[in-house]
């Protein structure tokens, strides 16, 4: 039998005063998000003429068949998901290996490695010397400029830091009384222990990995490995959509400006679709992941 609580009139005043405020809070970040697709999904010279609120008013995919048409989208959609995927599968282990180590007492020169990481959040070393470093590397131009890189990262090291310590020590000697190595424990005790801070630390990686524009940018010329965020930023050009105007249908060359404002809005759903999608997944884990840290650092 469970105890009902009696709520006072104030408590009751409280909830609803909270329960408005989380209504009002996710239409202000829910609607502009579907405003953009309802946009995307109506016909641009219809769009043209406003009060579109709720529902596509005349429905269309001709916006988003004037995205996929472009040759390099496909490519860079695959080369993002490969990027993604492994980049996110090696930068969360690497790091978990790492902050494992770090969060031992027993390694030498600890915390030295940890000021030196922690100065890395705050200092970088700047584009020309981080170019100059992967020219050196032979990784400029490379697939794997996006994954070597990104394998650690200092803040993502200490949620996992903070998690591992949180453990009970019983669980590792008991391991080491069986004769179990540390990389044993991390991979069949620890690890397995740890889906909160592992979700949480995989969907960092993972968004970084696939909103990243900047490593393409600057460190790839082979457009056959660009990476999709930045066949997004030049199709968002207003140049780059005006010069392919001629490839549209007749009725959306009526109206250029509404075209090119409705092509930019499929353009950021499809970039911004996939990865929110992942997130109701791992909710869970990444709200007791992200409590962590404000538990003990």
């Amino acid at each position: 039998m469970y105890a009902h609580i009696k709520l006072t009139r104030e408590d009751k005043v409280v909830n609803v005063a909270v329960v408005i405020a989380g209504i009002l809070a996710f239409l202000a970040t829910f609607y502009p998000l579907y405003y953009l697709l309802i946009y995307s999904l109506n016909d641009p010279i219809d769009s043209a003429s406003g009060q579109l609120y709720l529902l596509p008013r005349q429905f269309t995919l001709a916006n988003y068949s004037v995205i996929f048409a472009d040759s390099q989208l496909l490519s860079s959609f695959l080369v993002t998901v490969a990027r993604t995927l492994l980049g996110t599968l090696t930068g969360v282990l690497f790091t978990a290996i790492g902050a494992y180590a770090l969060s031992k007492d027993r390694l030498l020169f600890r915390k030295v490695y940890s000021l030196i990481g922690l100065v890395t959040m705050y200092v970088s070393g700047g584009l020309i010397p981080t170019y100059l470093l992967l020219q050196k590397l032979h990784l400029l131009n490379t697939f794997w400029v996006y994954i070597i890189p990104s394998l650690f990262n200092i803040f993502n090291a200490l949620l996992f830091m903070a998690f591992f310590r949180q453990m009970p020590d019983e669980l590792e000697e008991s391991a080491k009384v069986d004769g179990a190595g540390d990389f044993y424990i991390l991979m069949r005790i620890i690890l397995p222990l740890s889906k909160p801070v592992l979700a949480t630390v995989s969907l960092f990686v993972a968004v970084n990995h696939w909103n990243d524009w900047f490593s393409s940018a600057y460190f790839v010329s082979n457009q056959k490995l660009w990476t999709l965020p930045t066949i997004i930023v030049r199709m968002l050009s207003d140049t780059a959509i005006i010069d392919n105007m001629q490839s549209l249908p007749p009725n959306m060359r009526l109206n250029p400006l509404s075209t090119l404002l409705a092509i930019k809005y499929a353009t950021l759903i499809v970039t911004v679709l996939p990865i929110t999608l992942v997130y109701p997944f791992i909710q869970k884990y990444f709200v007791q992941g992200m409590m962590v840290g404000a538990i003990k650092a």
